[in-house]
């Protein structure tokens, strides 16, 4: 197949390497990745200013672009300008952290993956626990590649996520449903230390993970007892309007 890889972790992102040293094993790769680290960026793109784009080759010939872009940018560079030929499949990860529940509203890398939908081209957005193993996160990865059925199994994104232990340990794969979680947290007002800025203020992002709801058989539950959680996504926002009220206009 030819695989185009993203991510917004950056192009330097070992895990990334990893990756894409694996597939090429097989498939044709090509990656596009931001120039630096993009995490929770969303589904932001460049529309007022040019990209630079500067090619950094990995080794064993992969291509590879670095871009002064954003995550769906280089979605839309590297299947537009950059991919060698229609693109079979998007991979957006592997990322550095899950994307669970509501974190992907804020995920560049499940972003990327719904750019690619949006274009026509199906993508499959990775990630794992911060602490995970780059290398075992891989590992795992291409035993489910090769298990995947991409005709089959989903119709634009599909969001694995791959728990932090050897492959030996994974317990299995489930399909989950999204769960719930809250970031409540206020920001952390601090006086700016900069020297000049005296009597301003700093307020820092709140440093504790999100509150997470009640709830069994979703996506967090799953993978934190020790499965890979598959979850199709679509990019469409929209919820059904059958049994709405109608709303008198006079």
């Amino acid at each position: 197949m030819n695989l185009l890889l993203v991510n917004d972790d950056g192009l330097h992102s070992p895990a990334l390497w990893a990756l894409a040293l694996g597939l090429s094993r097989e498939h044709a790769v090509t990656v596009v990745a931001p120039a630096n680290n993009c995490s929770a960026i969303g589904h932001g793109v460049t529309l007022h200013s040019p990209l630079f784009a500067h090619r950094e080759d990995f080794p064993h010939g992969v291509p590879a672009w670095a871009v002064s872009g954003t995550p769906a940018d280089c979605t839309r560079l590297g299947l537009m300008n950059f991919a060698p030929g229609p693109v079979d499949l998007v991979i957006a990860g592997p990322n550095r952290g899950c994307n669970l529940s509501q974190d992907l509203l804020y995920s560049g890398t499940v972003a990327a993956a719904l750019e690619a939908a949006m274009m026509g081209v199906k993508a499959i957005a990775l990630s794992a626990p911060i602490d995970a193993d780059d290398h075992r996160t891989v590992e795992t990865f291409l035993c489910i590649f090769d298990l995947l059925d991409l005709e089959q199994d989903f119709t634009e994104v599909l969001n694995i996520n791959i728990p932090a232990l050897p492959l030996a340990s994974v317990k299995g794969i489930c399909w989950t449903p999204l769960g719930n979680n809250r970031w409540r947290g206020a920001y952390e007002k601090r006086p700016n230390p900069e020297p000049g800025f005296e009597g301003q203020s700093l307020y820092h992002p709140p440093s504790h993970p999100p509150e997470r709801c009640p709830g069994s058989d979703n996506d967090y539950d799953r993978l934190y007892d020790g499965y890979i959680t598959l979850t199709p996504l679509g990019y469409s926002l929209q919820q059904p309007i059958e049994g709405r009220r109608a709303i008198p206009w006079e």
